[in-house]
């Protein structure tokens, strides 16, 4: 049985989550609206790359880029989009290590 008083908190948490997506962050990212726009652009591209994990890394670049074309000097997006390069190398370094683990399995 639902509780009713947990009912308007549940309602006042997505109210303040919409007013911090589309009133506090639109100071900073601009309009939701235009952001999603442009990633979903970016993402058309995006989507063309085969590797799923890849494909993954690089549509988060892709929402960091669109953010700081409305907000270039917003130091955080750019601290994101060193992280997100800094874990597909993470990934490719794995993916190569464990091909030549591979290959030293084949050569005995």
């Amino acid at each position: 049985m639902t509780d009713q008083h947990s009912i308007p908190s549940i309602l006042d948490q997505f109210d303040t989550a919409y007013s911090v997506v589309t009133t506090d962050r639109r100071e900073v990212y601009g309009d939701p609206l235009d952001t999603y726009r442009r990633v979903a652009a970016l993402r058309a591209v995006v989507d063309e790359c085969s590797d799923p994990q890849i494909r993954e890394i690089i549509g988060m670049v892709a929402t960091k880029l669109v953010r700081l074309v409305q907000t270039p000097d917003h130091l955080d997006s750019w601290v994101d989009v060193a992280g997100y390069a800094r874990t597909a190398a993470m990934l490719l370094d794995s993916r190569h290590s464990a091909g030549s683990r591979a290959e030293l399995r084949d050569c005995k």
